[in-house]
């Protein structure tokens, strides 16, 4: 998995198109790449960098309760939206707000996704979308992942499909492909299926400029033995992580 996500960076450095952006920083950019990884024999944090885990524990605790603040990463000292959030700590209706209460109707779009996967596990609806365009200008931020889409395979596997609009490959998607992971692993364990599977694509891939001493610096790291992981009464664990230092980056606005 790694390996195949180095292989990204060094593509979008050699072939990305320098471009402006929302944020006060070009990036070079690529349109329509993907990662695929398998995680039901390891869980896939990065080893050539440190990747807290913590907080990918916290934003799925956030996602998954639907909240629309950003109480839950303050009261453990993160602070990775603290900069989109009002001067009180709100977001909007985000993320989680639009899977559990969508476009405000109280529409839960996880319990329907739970109870198809069980009833109708053959279906092609299996999906769940967080894009919507009726709220977005009351959002800090729009998603930037919108699209997940699940896949019983074998009557006991379950894959799942992500479009994510736009990734910031190095300091972003890092963490986004730990919360897809432990994402998968929730939705597995309540169904009764096997996590295996994520197709994760990326529609604008891009590296901030200010990001490629960073990334370079990564890149020339050696790569260690991905961490294994165990789920217990809806609590991951994740064992045997060995990586290099954290390489600090500046996030762009």
């Amino acid at each position: 998995m790694e390996n195949r996500y180095k292989d990204l960076l060094r593509l979008i450095l050699g072939s990305g198109e320098l471009r402006v952006n929302r944020t006060a920083t070009p990036a070079y950019s690529m349109f329509g790449l993907q990662l695929k990884y398998n995680i039901s024999e390891y869980f896939p944090l990065l080893t050539s960098k440190f990747i807290d885990i913590e907080i990918i524990k916290t934003e799925f605790e956030w996602f998954i309760n639907g909240h629309t603040d950003t109480k839950v990463f303050t009261d453990k000292g993160i602070h990775i939206w603290d900069a989109w959030a009002d001067r009180h700590g709100n977001l909007g209706p985000v993320y989680g707000y639009q899977m559990l209460n969508y476009n405000g109707t109280s529409h839960n779009q996880l319990d329907d996704l739970l109870n198809s996967l069980i009833k109708n596990p053959q279906s092609r609806r299996h999906i769940i979308t967080l894009w919507n365009p009726l709220q977005l200008k009351d959002m800090a931020l729009p998603p930037c992942y919108l699209y997940f889409q699940f896949y019983v395979r074998a009557g006991k596997y379950l894959d799942m499909f992500v479009v994510q609009r736009s990734g910031d490959m190095f300091g972003g998607i890092p963490y986004d492909i730990g919360l897809f992971a432990h994402f998968l692993i929730y939705v597995a364990a309540i169904t009764k299926y096997k996590p295996a599977n994520i197709n994760l694509n990326i529609v604008d891939a891009h590296i901030y400029q200010d990001h490629v001493v960073g990334v370079q610096e990564y890149l020339s790291r050696p790569v260690h033995p991905l961490p294994t992981w165990s789920y217990e009464n809806q609590q991951l664990t994740v064992d045997n992580y060995k990586s290099e230092s954290r390489i600090k980056i500046n996030i762009a606005i």
